[in-house]
């Protein structure tokens, strides 16, 4: 089956930033799309919440709707993006890289959308957390057509067998 590109990132990376210049980037020949997009505007899927703690018990049917969508698009032959906040284990399959960005960074953010510390702390783990299971990173503080242009790069890198050294690249 044709391949499924998975950007995770936890809350604050830039994932929704960048999801409008990867769709503007991308050549036609990729299916891009944010795991936000069928939460409505309150979070919630067919009337729940599933945004919160309280609705873990669902987060797994979620996910493996969403690796269900990938399927259906990728067996007609067109590669998948997923812009996601989840972790391999919980998306099994798929070529991983890690948006990340500097905790002050994702700290300011988080703050401007009107998080609670408690909130923006969790956050920060779960970027720490990211961080040990996915290595592989492009930066999410940069503009956003610079942070997809990398994106699509390392894209490209994975299906013609080039592994790209992103991060680095990017510092400069």
């Amino acid at each position: 089956m044709t391949r499924l590109f998975v950007v995770t990132g936890a809350p604050g990376a830039g994932k929704s930033t960048v999801v409008p210049e990867l769709v503007r980037l991308n050549p036609g020949n990729l299916v891009v799309m944010d795991m936000d997009e069928l939460l409505d505007d309150h979070g919630r899927l067919l009337g729940l919440d599933i945004t919160t703690p309280t609705a873990a018990p669902i987060w797994p049917a979620y996910n493996a709707l969403w690796l269900r969508v990938t399927e259906l698009i990728r067996r007609s032959g067109i590669p998948v993006l997923l812009l996601s906040p989840l972790l391999p284990a919980e998306l099994p399959e798929g070529r991983w890289l890690h948006l990340d960005c500097p905790d002050a960074v994702r700290r300011k953010r988080l703050a401007g959308r009107g998080w609670a510390p408690g909130q923006i702390a969790e956050a920060l783990a779960d970027a720490a957390e990211l961080r040990k299971h996915v290595p592989r990173s492009v930066r999410g503080d940069v503009a956003p057509e610079r942070c997809a242009k990398s994106i699509l790069d390392w894209i490209r890198g994975e299906r013609f067998g080039k592994t790209l050294s992103l991060w680095g690249r990017l510092r400069s």
